[in-house]
């Protein structure tokens, strides 16, 4: 009986226990740490010559753990590493000939960090260069520059390496400092800097040329003075051109200011467009003008050269111009193109564009008295009372016991004046002592690109 108590009392403890167990709260589990990230943004450099190092290797050290990644070609690298608390990393960068650099940085979980620059110097090794026998270019960023506020880029680096006797790169033990000097230049304000500099361990230096106001070729020289000899580099030429279109430098003339372009379809003329910046200088090669006209057909568009021309073609054909001032026959010839400012820009000028010649002559009759004279006063125009093109010739011949004198042989110029449209000429008795009447003829006559006509005057010579 006393048995069957405790068996009774031991069921009784194991059940409230398993009940409280169950109803009661679980313990609570160890939390895993979160974790987060924090990035490195750094940069390797030469620790003489400050020059960037690529694909130096960096390490990176986070109590057990260790990273690594390389640096590119500006010497630069960046790492992400998962940290889950503030934590002190190493940094470590190295390279084969190199001696390694450290740094320590504290890095907080989710910040970035910028290393500081980290600087591997070479190691010192016995030369295996001679010494320094010639100067050659390497490299040359651009091989023009332009002036000053031209839009363009104003600066070039020339990077120059110094070689021995076999034609080799002189190492950091031979290094030696190089000066360089301008040869012939337009001046304006230009320079060079740095004006000197120690070669580097693979025996390369760089100097920047920086444009003035003025464009033309600039000569850059590098040389070294060794003490008993100076070597020197073959002059470097670098062309600096102009800048941007201005206004009061833009100019637009003709090959022809009369063309015969109402009688004749496709007769060429060369219209010039010259283009300076602000500084008188010729604007930056292939600068684009755009031409158009009132009267036949132009070349839409060209671009400038070394001198800052730019020539399109005029070529007559329809539509017959007429200008709103100077009437039918007059063509407006506009070229444009963009300043500084990226505003347009314009020059006009008149062409003419001239017709079949017209001949006009008072009096229109012959009666020359004895040892007596006779004046006429003809014109020669188109229909629109212009005068016709230069390539035409005007002549006066006579026949019978006469002479003339005047405007009896002409080559009509490059003309839009109608003063060239009036001419005269006068008739004398060749032979006084003759007293018999004598037919007189007089011919005026017209040839030429635009065209042919004539007219014939008769009478008598007493």
């Amino acid at each position: 009986m006393k048995q069957s108590k405790i068996s009774i009392l031991v069921i009784i403890i194991l059940s409230a226990t398993f009940f409280f167990t169950s109803c009661g709260k679980s313990p609570t589990q160890p939390e895993t740490p979160q974790t987060e990230t924090v990035t490195l943004n750094g940069q390797v450099i030469d620790f003489e010559s400050g020059q960037p190092v690529e694909n130096a290797a960096v390490k990176i050290l986070a109590d057990t753990s260790q990273y690594g990644t390389t640096t590119d070609a500006s010497g630069k690298f960046s790492k992400t590493i998962p940290v889950s608390k503030s934590i002190d990393l190493t940094v470590v960068a190295s390279k084969e000939n190199y001696k390694s650099d450290t740094v320590k940085v504290f890095a907080v979980p989710g910040r970035t960090i910028d290393v500081p620059t980290l600087k591997i110097e070479k190691l010192k090794t016995t030369s295996t260069t001679g010494l320094p026998a010639s100067i050659v270019l390497v490299h040359q960023t651009f091989p023009s520059i332009g002036v000053r506020e031209s839009g363009d880029n104003e600066t070039t680096t020339l990077t120059f390496e110094v070689r021995d006797s076999s034609g080799n790169p002189i190492d950091i033990t031979r290094a030696v400092t190089v000066n360089f000097t301008l040869g012939a230049n337009p001046g304006g304000g230009l320079f060079i800097d740095p004006p000197s500099k120690k070669t580097n361990s693979e025996g390369k230096v760089s100097v920047n040329v920086t444009s003035g106001t003025v464009a033309g070729v600039v000569q850059i020289i590098a040389e070294v003075n060794l003490g008993t000899r100076i070597i020197r580099s073959k002059p470097v030429n670098i062309a600096i051109h102009g800048g941007l279109p201005d206004y009061n430098h833009f100019s637009i003339a003709a090959e022809y200011h009369n063309v015969p372009g109402l009688v004749k379809y496709g007769f060429t003329d060369l219209i010039h467009a010259y283009v300076g910046d602000k500084y008188s200088n010729p604007v930056k090669p292939n600068t684009i003008v755009y031409f158009s006209s009132t009267g036949g057909i132009i070349q839409g568009s060209a671009t400038t050269n070394d001198m800052g021309e730019a020539i399109a073609t005029l070529i007559t054909a329809l539509p017959a111009p007429v200008h709103p001032t100077l009437g039918p026959g007059f063509a407006t010839i506009k070229a444009s193109t963009a300043d500084e400012n990226n505003q347009t820009i314009s020059r006009e000028m008149v062409i003419l564009f001239s017709g079949y010649p017209i001949i006009n002559v008072s009096p229109t009759s012959i009666d020359l008295p004895n040892g007596g004279s006779q004046t006429f006063y003809y014109t020669v125009a188109d229909l629109n009372g212009n005068p016709i093109a230069s390539g035409n010739t005007i002549s006066v011949t006579v026949e019978g016991n006469v002479k003339a004198q005047g405007d009896i042989s002409i080559n009509m110029p490059d003309t839009q004046s109608r003063s060239w449209t009036q001419f005269s000429f006068t008739v004398v008795d060749a032979d006084p002592d003759k007293i018999d009447p004598q037919p007189v003829t007089i011919k005026i006559e017209v040839n030429g690109v635009n065209g042919k006509n004539s007219v014939t005057i008769t009478g008598t010579s007493r």
